[in-house]
C-alpha cells in the first residue's frame, strides 16, 4: 500500500512521447503541477505489460524526492457496473419466472377448454335420443370451448415469445458480466513520484517505464521521375502494440536499436583445427550452381551521387551508437488492441541513373532499374517496398539492408516495349585429342533485341560465362563474342550498354570455350 497522502488533483497524465523498439517500447507520461512544498503526482493505469524496474521519474522544476508503485486488481474500478448487471440480471429472472407462471396458467386453461369440449360432447350425445334436441345450445357449447381453448394459446405463445426475448437478454447480460469479470481481474500499476518544488513555480512532472508487446518494422514508397532523373523514397513504419494501452495523440519516436541485443558484446569462441585421412578423389568436371544475384548489378564502378531534396527537412534523426531514432513528425494515435498503425515518417530526394536491364538467360524481358545511393541520414532496414512510375504501382518487393551512403539499386517493373531473346546456336563438345590431352566444349548464344518505343532506349544486356576454379582449365571469350562488352573477371559477368534508337532491332552474340584435361570426367557438363 502506499502511505503518502498529500495528492495533487489535476488533470489525468497523458502520454507524451513513445519511443518504440522493434521488441518494446519506452512510454513518457506527464503532468503539469503547481509548486508548493512537498507534492505528490499520480500516475495510474500503468498497463501490466509495464516493467516497474524502469520507472523512472523527472521534474522540470525542484526536485524528485521519492517514487512508490504498487499492482493491483481493478476490481474496484468495475464493482460499480458489475453491481448494475447483477441488479439487471436479478429483474430479468422475475420476469422470466412471472412469464412461466403465465404460461402454466395458459395450459392449464387449455386443460380447462378441452373439458368443456368434453360436456359438450356428452351432453350433446344425451340430447340427440330426445324429440326436440337444442341445436343451439350446442353450438354455444362449442363456441365456448373454443374461445376458450384459442384464448389461453395466444396467452401461451406470448408467454414463450416473451420468454425466448428475455432469454437473450439474460445471455447478453451474462456475456458482458463475463468480460467484466475479465476485466475486472486484470492488474496494474499505480505509481505515486513525491515532487519538492518552491511555491509559486510550476513544474512538469514525467514518468517513464519500458512495456513489452510493443514493435515496428519499415516500409517504403519509390516513386520515379525519369524526366528530373530522381527517385523519391518515402518512409513509413507499421506500429502496433498490443499492451492494452491506448496511444493518443502522442510523439512517436522510432528506434533501431534492439535493447537486449546491443547491450550484450560478442564474445570470440575456441578456433579449432583438425585433419582427416582422406583417399584420392576422381576429378570431375562439372558445372557449378548459378549466382542468379548477379544480374541486379550493372557492373559500373562509380554510382551517381544522392543528395538531399527540400523534403529531407521533415526528417528528424538522432543517432545513438550502433542505432538511430527516427522522429514521426505529427503526433499519432496506436490503439493498444495490436491494431497496425501506418505512419509516416518523411521522403528522401534521390538523384537516380535510371536504366534497361535485361538477362535473357533467365527472363526475356527489359526492366526498367535505378542506381541510386542512399542519402538519407539513417540507414534503411529490410522492409516491403511498393514502387509507383507515372502510371501508377507496378511492383512490391522486399528490400534489403542499405547503410547510409551505400550505393543500391530498384526496380521500377518490366517495360513491355523492349523486347529481349536469347537463342542457343552452339553448345558442343569437341572429341578427344584436341591440342594432346585437352578437350574443348563451344558454346555460343545470340540475342535479339528491338526497341518498339517511338523514343531511343540505353539497354544494359547481360549474360556469364564460367570462371574456373581450377589451374588447368581455361575459359576464354572467341572473336565471335559483339565487342563492347565489359567482363567481370571476378565473376564473369559480361555485360553490354546498347543504345537502341526507335523502332531499331538489332543482334549481340557472345561466344566462348573451355579447354580441360582429358582425364576429366565431363558427363555433367
Amino acid at each position: 500500500m502506499l502511505y503518502w497522502i498529500l495528492m495533487v488533483a489535476m488533470a489525468p497524465p497523458t502520454i507524451s512521447q513513445v519511443v518504440v523498439y522493434p521488441d518494446r517500447a519506452q512510454v513518457t507520461r506527464a503532468q503539469s503541477i503547481e509548486c508548493g512544498g512537498q507534492k505528490v503526482v499520480r500516475f495510474g493505469a500503468i498497463p501490466p505489460a509495464a516493467d516497474p524496474a524502469s520507472f523512472r521519474a523527472v521534474a522540470s522544476a525542484g526536485a524528485v524526492e521519492g517514487l512508490r508503485y504498487e499492482e493491483h486488481t481493478l476490481a474496484e474500478a468495475y464493482a460499480p457496473e458489475v453491481k448494475q448487471l447483477e441488479t439487471e440480471t436479478r429483474k430479468l429472472s422475475a420476469l422470466v419466472a412471472a412469464e412461466r407462471d403465465r404460461q402454466r396458467r395458459a395450459s392449464s386453461s387449455t386443460t380447462l377448454a378441452s373439458s368443456y369440449t368434453d360436456v359438450a360432447v356428452a351432453r350433446v350425445g344425451r340430447e340427440m335420443t330426445e324429440p326436440q334436441p337444442s341445436v343451439k345450445a350446442w353450438s354455444s357449447a362449442f363456441e365456448g370451448a373454443l374461445a376458450a381453448r384459442q384464448k389461453a394459446a395466444l396467452q401461451h405463445v406470448a408467454a414463450q415469445a416473451r420468454i425466448r426475448e428475455l432469454d437473450h437478454q439474460l445471455d447478453d447480460l451474462s456475456r458482458r458480466r463475463a468480460r467484466l469479470a475479465e476485466s475486472a481481474a486484470r492488474r496494474e500499476y499505480l505509481a505515486e513520484v513525491l515532487v519538492a518544488c518552491p511555491v509559486g513555480q510550476s513544474a512538469r512532472v514525467e514518468l517513464t517505464y519500458l512495456v513489452g508487446g510493443a514493435s515496428w518494422q519499415p516500409a517504403y514508397e519509390a516513386r520515379a521521375d525519369e524526366s528530373e532523373g530522381a527517385v523519391d523514397l518515402s518512409t513509413f513504419a507499421l506500429v502496433r502494440q498490443s499492451t492494452g494501452e491506448n496511444w493518443t495523440q502522442a510523439k512517436v519516436v522510432l528506434s533501431t536499436a534492439v535493447p537486449r541485443q546491443d547491450a550484450t558484446p560478442p564474445e570470440l569462441q575456441p578456433l579449432q583445427l583438425w585433419a582427416e585421412e582422406r583417399s584420392p578423389e576422381r576429378k570431375v568436371l562439372v558445372r557449378r550452381e548459378e549466382y542468379h544475384e548477379h544480374s541486379e548489378s550493372s557492373g559500373e564502378t562509380s554510382k551517381p551521387a544522392a543528395t538531399p531534396g527540400p523534403k529531407d527537412g521533415r526528417m528528424q534523426v538522432a543517432e545513438q551508437g550502433l542505432s538511430v531514432q527516427l522522429s514521426v513528425p505529427e503526433p499519432a494515435d496506436i490503439a493498444g488492441n495490436d491494431t497496425p498503425a501506418r505512419l509516416f515518417v518523411g521522403t528522401t530526394h534521390l538523384k537516380a541513373k535510371f536504366a534497361l536491364r535485361a538477362v535473357p538467360k533467365m527472363m526475356p524481358f527489359a526492366f526498367r532499374v535505378a542506381d541510386l545511393e542512399n542519402s538519407a541520414p539513417y540507414p534503411l532496414l529490410p522492409g516491403a517496398l511498393d514502387a509507383f512510375r507515372k502510371n501508377g504501382m507496378i511492383a512490391r518487393y522486399q528490400l534489403e539492408r542499405v547503410a547510409e551512403g551505400e550505393p543500391f539499386h530498384l526496380t521500377f517493373g518490366v517495360d513491355d516495349a523492349v523486347r529481349v531473346k536469347r537463342v542457343v546456336l552452339q553448345e558442343v563438345q569437341r572429341d578427344a585429342g584436341f591440342l594432346g590431352s585437352t578437350r574443348r566444349f563451344w558454346f555460343q548464344y545470340r540475342y535479339e533485341l528491338a526497341n518498339y518505343q517511338s523514343r531511343d532506349q540505353e539497354l544494359e544486356i547481360s549474360d556469364h560465362v564460367p570462371v574456373s576454379e581450377l589451374k588447368d582449365v581455361k575459359v576464354y571469350i572467341d572473336a565471335k563474342t559483339t565487342g563492347g562488352y565489359d567482363n567481370r573477371a571476378e565473376d564473369g559477368i559480361v555485360t553490354w550498354r546498347l543504345k537502341l534508337k526507335a523502332g531499331e532491332k538489332r543482334n549481340v552474340e557472345l561466344a566462348f570455350h573451355i579447354d580441360a584435361p582429358s582425364s576429366y570426367d565431363s558427363g555433367s557438363m
